[in-house]
């Protein structure tokens, strides 16, 4: 693939992909999901070297228990990433919340199968990423040392406000990866696993709005007519904890990206699109970083640089 910045040719990875197995399609479901020739043309199309693919639990078929789908789609992403070597790259699907049968499932699809990576929900039926219960698993991704990409689901924040236009899409599921990465860190969760690459789908929602609004409340966390502040488990201001995450640019508005580099730095901004099933041209997105106005070396970063970092390809 060629993508060039300046006089220099640059690899590009889209750490923002979905593909499921094909029995699990239906006629509700894109079908680019399940077309993987079609997908790598797209690709081609776009200079896009490598898409990083994994299962957002928004396709997967109705009624089937969490470990068997998460067992066929960990199979799933280690037959495509091995059928397509440096193409396509599957992450582990895991649930964090689960109970000791999806914590074997996870160590073994990073250990036995090779996958380099987590992606995992923001939030399943209201239990969000702060939870007690998904302490065993993010103690088993701190020992792993691999990043966790969190995605939002089907039903999300605010789903009885939002059936119209499509908003779950647009709305709900940007703010409840918002939701869950502000009750991660307000919660402790940087103070119990420091080390944790955390990577938000869609921008990690409107995280990096938040940085100057979640510091007045912890500001002001004594004055209770404002509202409980509780537990009050940090050693610094929740801004100091903000830039650990990291983030994709899908969003299609580069003065968003812009404040994602701002926030978060370009160090910590990856590449995605969303293709598939996002049915635009990825060349939009690779477009929107290489003219974003920051440096060659930031801009290579965002498209490849970091992402190959994350993942240790």
């Amino acid at each position: 693939m060629t993508v060039r910045l300046g006089s220099r040719s640059v690899r590009v990875i889209d750490c923002h992909a979905h593909l499921g197995p094909p029995e699990w399609r239906v006629p509700s479901a894109p079908a680019s999901m399940f077309e993987i020739e079609k997908t790598l043309a797209e690709l081609d199309r776009a200079g896009v070297d490598v898409s990083v693919f994994g299962n957002n639990w928004i396709r997967v078929p109705e009624g089937a228990p969490a470990i068997e789908a998460v067992r066929r789609y960990n199979a799933f992403a280690a037959e495509v990433t091995a059928r397509y070597p440096g193409r396509l790259m599957g992450l582990a699907s895991a649930v964090p919340f689960g109970d000791d049968q999806h914590l074997v499932e996870c160590e073994r699809a990073i250990r036995e199968l090779g996958l380099k990576g987590i992606m995992v929900s923001s939030s399943v039926a209201g239990e969000y990423l702060d939870s007690p219960s998904a302490h065993p698993f993010f103690d088993m991704v701190a020992a792993l040392e691999v990043p966790v990409f969190v995605h939002p689901p089907r039903v999300t924040i605010g789903a009885e406000k939002m059936e119209i236009f499509r908003l779950p899409e647009m709305v709900g599921r940007p703010f409840d990866t918002t939701l869950s990465f502000a009750r991660f860190i307000l919660n402790g969760g940087f103070e119990h696993w420091p080390s944790m690459k955390l990577v938000g789908a869609h921008m990690g929602g409107a995280v990096s709005l938040l940085p100057g609004r979640l510091d007045f409340g912890y500001e002001l966390r004594d004055d209770l007519s404002f509202g409980p502040w509780e537990p009050d488990v940090l050693t610094a201001p929740p801004s100091a904890y903000i830039p650990r995450l990291y983030v994709d640019t899908m969003g299609f508005h580069p003065p968003a990206v812009m404040c994602c580099v701002e926030t978060v730095g370009a160090e910590h901004v990856v590449m995605g699109s969303d293709f598939p099933p996002v049915h635009v041209p990825v060349s939009r997105t690779v477009d929107l970083v290489r003219n974003l106005p920051l440096s060659l070396a930031d801009r290579e970063a965002i498209l490849g640089g970091n992402a190959a970092a994350l993942l240790r390809i």
